[in-house]
């Protein structure tokens, strides 16, 4: 039954509380995003939508991270580098939506992709 329980922030637990503020502040972010879409101009929307999956997809690993290290006390470098697989290439996409407002090719797409 206790492994169904949300682990539980002690007094004093920085780490923990500032897992816990990311995944809020993401989570925040990724709601702002969504409700903005709507109100910008169509060349924008795209980029909004996938700024909101990338703060979605980090709230929900900052979240699970916050766990983890509430239930093991050791930093949790696996969900780390999930996110940073799932992430990394999307701000890339993130990037060059925004350029490509400003001429930005494809093939800077890929190359970012690529060095990242």
């Amino acid at each position: 039954m206790k492994a169904l329980l949300a682990a539980t922030l002690q007094s004093g637990d920085y780490v923990g509380f500032t897992f816990f503020i990311g995944s809020m502040a993401m989570l925040a972010a990724t709601v702002f995003f969504f409700l903005e879409m709507k109100s910008v101009d169509r060349k924008w929307r795209t980029s909004l939508l996938v700024s909101g999956l990338i703060t979605f997809i980090a709230a929900v690993h900052y979240y699970y991270m916050r766990d983890y290290w509430i239930q093991n006390g050791t930093s949790p470098t696996e969900f780390r580098y999930i996110d940073w697989i799932l992430t990394v290439p999307l701000m890339c996409v993130e990037f060059y939506l925004i350029l490509k407002a400003f001429g930005a090719k494809i093939g800077l797409l890929w190359k970012m992709i690529a060095y990242s």
